[in-house]
């Protein structure tokens, strides 16, 4: 049976996939995009950790591991890693290869790309990645997570955010730092990924005692709160260098409360807009996965070369360009493949949509 998707959380998926974009197109400072991007500073992946602890399928009695989830999300990913190495790395590489060498095309490069080989995951050729690498290690761990009671979960959330606020003490520093202390092997930065596990538990525990109807209740009681506080905080991050977000757990919930209560505002008070962005919602998967690659093919076509920069203009225009052709391409693809689309860009189905309230898809 077709169930109905919840607008609000479609809308501020699109809403977060494109602020994704913007934060990995180049910020000039003054500019919006560059304002926005110093408050909301790592809080923008955080929300859509949240909301797939919150659409986990609730564990069977006896199940202490979700094989098939988690052999749902290693197939994108594992695909998306080969399309960025075939699609990215020889621009990458374009010098060596104008020379003849292909020395760079190597069994290492394929464990750096999926995160076996590196800490830092910025050399990568798509560094969105991360979050499918994370996420399949919650997914497959997640019934263990659900039998947690209320209260040991809370606990356990409080430990990962002030341990992710303890294991961060820079941003592009720490990974180097990592590296000289004799863990390298580690598929992903630890602080980040503690603090996702932190959001994805209270996905869960959200799950446990709000469905749908519950939970849109409450945010449309208090939607105006976290924009409020995040407004009455953005001289304080911007102008004083108050405590940067990207070291702040606490930072990170507003930052990602403020984008729900976004959400919310907007289909109460602009409801035809909301509608016509939310249609867009099953897309924010394949947005986010490609982003990265149309990104980098752009770079290179407006400033040719791989690691150039974009002007003030250039970077105001370009992401809305990348918005544009990803959901073009999403569409194309949907209409043509839609198995394929299922499979590796995690579309839902006619009858089963991936954004409906956890009880009826139990």
């Amino acid at each position: 049976m077709r169930t109905k998707r919840i607008e609000w959380i479609d809308f501020c998926r699109i809403y977060t996939a494109f602020c994704v974009i913007v934060r990995h197109c180049d910020r000039h400072y003054g500019f919006p995009a560059y304002v926005a991007d110093l408050f909301n500073y790592r809080s923008l992946i955080f929300f859509f950790f949240l909301m797939a602890g919150y659409f986990t399928h609730r564990a069977a009695a006896g199940q202490w591991v979700d094989w098939r989830r988690t052999k749902q999300l290693l197939l994108p990913y594992l695909f998306w890693t080969l399309i960025s190495i075939i699609a990215l790395q020889p621009f990458a590489h374009l010098t060596e290869l104008m020379h003849g060498d292909w020395s760079w095309l190597s069994p290492r490069l394929l464990l750096s790309e999926t995160g076996l080989a590196s800490w830092c995951y910025w050399d990568f050729s798509n560094v969105p990645l991360w979050y499918l690498r994370t996420l399949l290690i919650f997914a497959f761990v997640s019934p263990i997570l659900q039998r947690m009671p209320s209260k040991m979960m809370l606990g356990v959330i409080l430990i990962t955010f002030a341990a992710s606020d303890v294991l961060c003490q820079a941003d592009c520093e720490t990974a180097a730092s990592h590296h000289t202390r004799g863990v390298p092997w580690l598929p992903f930065r630890l602080y980040e990924s503690v603090l996702a596990l932190g959001f994805y538990m209270g996905g869960l525990l959200i799950q446990r005692y709000a469905n749908g109807e519950k939970l849109t209740t409450f945010v449309r009681s208090y939607a105006w709160i976290p924009v409020a506080g995040s407004l009455l905080l953005l001289p304080a991050v911007l102008l004083w260098s108050f405590y940067p977000p990207v070291q702040s757990s606490a930072l990170v919930l507003l930052g990602v409360a403020t984008t729900i209560g976004i959400g919310s505002i907007v289909e109460r008070w602009l409801p035809r807009f909301c509608r016509l962005v939310a249609q867009w919602g099953p897309a924010a998967f394949f947005v986010y996965v490609t982003h990265f690659i149309l990104l980098r093919w752009l770079r290179v076509i407006v400033t040719g070369d791989y690691g150039g920069h974009f002007t003030p203009l250039q970077a105001a225009v370009i992401p809305w360009v990348i918005l544009t052709l990803s959901l073009a391409l999403y569409t194309v693809l949907l209409r043509f493949f839609p198995r394929f689309m299922r499979v590796f860009a995690l579309a839902p189905s006619s009858h089963c949509p991936d954004n409906t309230t956890p009880t009826s898809r139990d």
